[in-house]
């Protein structure tokens, strides 16, 4: 996408049209299939040798991009602690997910602002559910139990471990888990540590990709054209 933003801007800048208004005219296939293999290549090319053992290429994760799901562990969650119940942190939880918090932000939103909760992943409706039809089902049946055991099946309630979340995303999740809604959110922090990552600069290297294609091009057939005109004039 990025690519083709700048193919528009310059088609804009050139002609003064709204490019927006027959979106996919002018557009190349071979431009997409470079543009989108170039993208994937840069997002998640090794970036450093130290980089590439830390984190992966570029330190880019392809799910760190999409939205947050608030039922769910967070696109860009890191580093968690096991919740041993239900209830909430003890002190000692809260110093640790203060950290984290400090450290890794929101794993919903990415935001490092205000209090930290200790977000109980999967939620503590979702267990309480789980338990609840267990309790009415065939797994409540002992030779049951040992038959799902003997195949491997879980038929425990599912661990629990507590997230670092801001305020504001706890309260949207309250609200959509009582309604049984899904909740998307956005990133505030695409980066880690205050510093923008490698992996964030991919679409602009597409985007100068173009520019600097397109300038190349004008000169040459300036100079073709001057060349041509020399001829005739000779």
């Amino acid at each position: 996408m990025a690519g083709q933003a700048s193919i528009k801007c310059r088609k804009y800048m050139q002609d003064g049209k709204n490019p927006l208004l027959q979106p996919w005219k002018g557009v190349r296939s071979e431009d997409l299939i470079v543009d989108a293999l170039l993208g994937i290549t840069l997002f998640k090319a090794s970036f450093a040798a130290a980089r590439a053992l830390a984190a992966g290429v570029m330190g880019g994760r392809f799910r760190s991009v999409m939205p947050s799901d608030l039922a769910n562990v967070g696109a860009i969650a890191r580093e968690s602690l096991p919740a041993p119940s239900v209830e909430y942190a003890t002190e000692a939880n809260r110093v640790e997910l203060r950290r984290l918090f400090t450290r890794d932000g929101c794993h919903h939103c990415g935001t490092r602002r205000g209090a930290v909760i200790g977000d109980h992943m999967p939620p503590n409706k979702q267990v309480q559910q789980y338990v609840h039809t267990a309790r009415r089902s065939l797994l409540n049946l002992p030779f049951v139990k040992q038959l799902a055991s003997a195949m491997n099946i879980p038929t425990a309630p599912p661990r629990q471990r507590f997230y670092p979340q801001c305020t504001s995303c706890s309260q949207k999740q309250s609200a959509a888990i009582r309604n049984n809604k899904l909740t998307l959110v956005f990133h505030e922090v695409l980066h880690h540590g205050g510093k923008s990552q490698a992996w964030h600069f991919a679409g602009a290297f597409l985007g100068m990709r173009h520019y600097h294609g397109s300038d190349g091009g004008r000169n040459g057939s300036k100079g073709k054209n001057g060349g041509a005109r020399g001829m005739r004039r000779s």
